[in-house]
């Protein structure tokens, strides 16, 4: 190996050891937000938290006309005149179909549901298409289900979700250059790190076509 090989390779590890240490630096902070909220739910009942995640309320509301066409419209009222969340909804559509009760064939309505949420409450929408009513139920999280919600990403909006797989991508990153560094680029650490990682993926592979 040439001096000026040698030289490129330390600087480039020069750099990659301080891009690591950034890496190392979001990670953590995110890493702690996360561990302390996984450390919460998986031990409450030992902390003695609240049990209870979700406080719920339901209301009956008359729907108008122009609202009741489609699922969409639907979720705009409601988020234009009950308070929803502004966030897009979930929406769930049933088509009507025959049922037997007791013996009876009876015919149920289609059906929508709608589910709106954030991280401290939850809005879901039950609409019997051709009904004028709709029922609307609100769950208020308590500060355990603000976390639990949090933690699963359940109602978060688009910035959590990107915080979020930034965590992501910096593990990752976190893992490849801490690899690198610890081969320091020598050819047997870097073969011996290739087959440590080329025959795990090979037994996944083999299991996912052929099973055991």
């Amino acid at each position: 190996m040439t001096a000026t090989t040698s030289n490129r390779r330390a600087s480039f590890l020069r750099k990659l050891r301080k891009i690591h240490g950034w890496l190392g630096l979001w990670g953590a902070l995110m890493g702690l937000a996360f561990g302390t909220t996984g450390i919460f739910l998986n031990h409450r009942s030992i902390l003695k938290l609240p049990v209870t995640l979700m406080e719920k309320s339901t209301i009956n509301l008359a729907v108008p006309d122009s609202s009741r066409a489609t699922p969409e419209l639907l979720a705009s009222w409601l988020q234009a005149e009950q308070g929803v969340p502004s966030s897009a909804p979930n929406i769930k559509t049933e088509k009507a179909q025959k049922v037997l009760f007791d013996g009876r064939e009876l015919e149920l309505p289609a059906r929508w549901t709608l589910v709106f949420g954030e991280p401290k409450r939850q809005y879901s929408a039950e609409y019997l298409v051709g009904s004028s009513m709709v029922k609307l139920e609100k769950q208020d999280a308590t500060v355990l289900g603000v976390f639990t919600r949090m933690h699963k990403g359940s109602g978060t909006n688009a910035f959590w979700v990107l915080l979020v797989d930034s965590f992501a991508g910096a593990l990752i990153l976190l893992s490849l250059s801490g690899l690198i560094l610890w081969t320091r680029l020598e050819v047997p650490r870097v073969a011996g790190v290739v087959v440590a990682f080329t025959l795990p993926t090979l037994a996944v592979l083999w299991f996912l076509r052929f099973g055991l």
